[in-house]
């Protein structure tokens, strides 16, 4: 027997008897007890986590066990040695275990983005953010953003380094920059005397103001009769061009009309239709410009090319309903401002004009929309809060009522006009005996000292009182 052999046999019965002895030996046995443990911030901490037995290998009895230190705070973050007694009949010990309060839940970002835009300048467009997260709170104010080809990448960090990420389609700036002329639109001047150019303005929703960018064009003889047009350009970082006109009628001295303060402003509901050429016809014959209140409807379909034509030639494009069903318009705020979206959508289509010039359904004084109480009252408001402008009438030519031909419309608006400044004129150009009584109305308020003048957003106010 070799010496090896000899020392395994010596060491054999101590090894046995270690062994036994470990394995009758009592104590307290822990099942799924970790020493060191990770907990969620926020989540509570549970004793149940683990379980303690008294005993041996082949015998253990279920022991007790409770916390001696103190309470965790778990919503706040940090490394915490919790102690344990444990306890079976007459013995008892204790342990104790690292716990650390982690925070490995990243920040909810949220993007609200339903036209989401991007300029040239780096500015995005049309976008609502919100960051919130399980510890720190509101953390809106740490989001950013960059640029990815065509996509914006959100990105928001918390304390604990959590970081959030989302990745949003967007499309360049397609919003046309807005020109605003100083003084008016159309302006008669007396033949031989000096035309002084008034300038314009321009905001654009990415560059902000590109007034020092517009560029005019375009001249006025005052020694020659006739019309001239003065045009305004401006063009944003992103290729938008918007363009613009100041009309100048050149007049013979003992035909001009001056600003007697005295005006009308001719209004036309519910086209474009058949007739719609015709009336422009005849504003183009006496230079006279007129607010068109255009619609969506199906007796308007095929004729959206008088849009674009009234547009260019001076006249004002506003905003009277997609669909024309009070039903629907009036369910509830939500429903007029998706009718008035959709037809403010089409105008900005046809023109590349943005209106913010509208008319309700039945006017701001209609009943009909009774059957939800209170909504005009509150239309009125949230208009204007959104950046619009709403215009009623006061001179109504009555020919959606009893008024059934040419004669009498004329007589209904002539009648009308009596000693005031100030007449906004209801007509509808889908009527072909309205269309032809324009001429007679602009021909007498032209002889009796009045001024044509298209609706604006410095126009003053007319609107009626509001019964619902």
């Amino acid at each position: 027997m070799n010496n090896k052999k000899k020392i395994i046999l010596l060491f054999l019965p101590i090894i046995v008897i270690v062994c036994l002895s470990l394995l009758f030996r009592e104590d307290f046995h822990l099942k799924y007890f970790k020493n060191q443990l990770e907990i969620e911030v926020g989540t509570p901490f549970l004793l149940k986590d683990f379980e303690v037995c008294y005993g041996n290998y082949f015998r253990c009895q279920q022991a007790t066990f409770k916390m001696i230190s103190e309470e965790i705070d778990t919503t706040k973050l940090g490394s915490y040695q919790v102690k344990y007694k444990l306890s079976y009949e007459n013995q008892e010990k204790e342990i104790s275990q690292e716990i650390d309060i982690v925070d490995h839940t990243p920040p909810l970002l949220e993007i609200n983005s339903d036209d989401l835009m991007i300029c040239q300048n780096g500015k995005i467009l049309n976008v609502e953010t919100k960051a919130t997260d399980n510890l720190d709170g509101d953390i809106t104010n740490q989001i950013s953003y960059h640029v990815e080809q065509n996509e914006i990448v959100f990105e928001v960090l918390d304390r604990a380094g959590n970081k959030t990420e989302k990745r949003i389609l967007a499309k360049p700036d397609n919003v046309f920059p807005e020109i605003k002329l100083k003084g008016e639109k159309f302006i008669n001047i007396k033949q031989n005397t000096e035309y002084q150019e008034l300038g314009a303005t321009a905001i654009d929703n990415c560059d902000g103001d590109l007034t020092e960018n517009i560029i005019i064009t375009g001249e006025v003889n005052t020694k020659v009769l006739g019309e001239y047009h003065i045009t305004y350009q401006v063009q944003d970082s992103n290729g938008n061009n918007s363009k613009t006109e100041r009309i100048i009628n050149v007049q013979e001295e003992n035909k001009y009309v001056g600003p007697t303060g005295k005006n009308i402003y001719l209004t036309f509901d519910d086209g474009p239709g058949p007739y719609t050429g015709d009336l422009l016809d005849i504003l183009q014959k006496y230079h006279v410009k007129a607010t068109f209140f255009v619609t969506n409807q199906g007796l308007t379909k095929g004729y959206d090319h008088f849009i674009k034509r009234a547009y260019e030639e001076g006249h004002t494009i506003g905003l009277h309903t997609s669909n024309h069903d009070y039903k629907t318009i009036y369910q509830s705020e939500e429903a007029y401002f998706k009718d008035l979206f959709e037809i403010q959508k089409k105008v900005k289509d046809i023109t590349g004009y943005e209106s913010k010039i509208i008319r309700f359904p039945g006017g701001s004084s209609n009943t009909i929309s009774k059957f939800n109480p209170g909504i005009m009252s509150r239309l009125a408001k949230e208009v204007e809060q959104k950046g619009f402008r709403y215009f009623d009438w006061n001179l109504d030519s009555d020919d959606a009522g009893r008024a059934k031909n040419m004669s009498m419309v004329s007589a209904n608006v002539i009648k009308g006009l009596g000693s005031g400044t100030h007449y906004v004129v209801l007509q509808h150009d889908i009527k072909k005996y309205s269309v032809e009584a324009v001429e007679a109305i602009i021909q007498y308020g032209l002889s009796h000292g009045f001024q044509f003048r298209a609706l604006t957003m410095d126009s003053p106010s007319t609107h009626h009182r509001i019964n619902n």
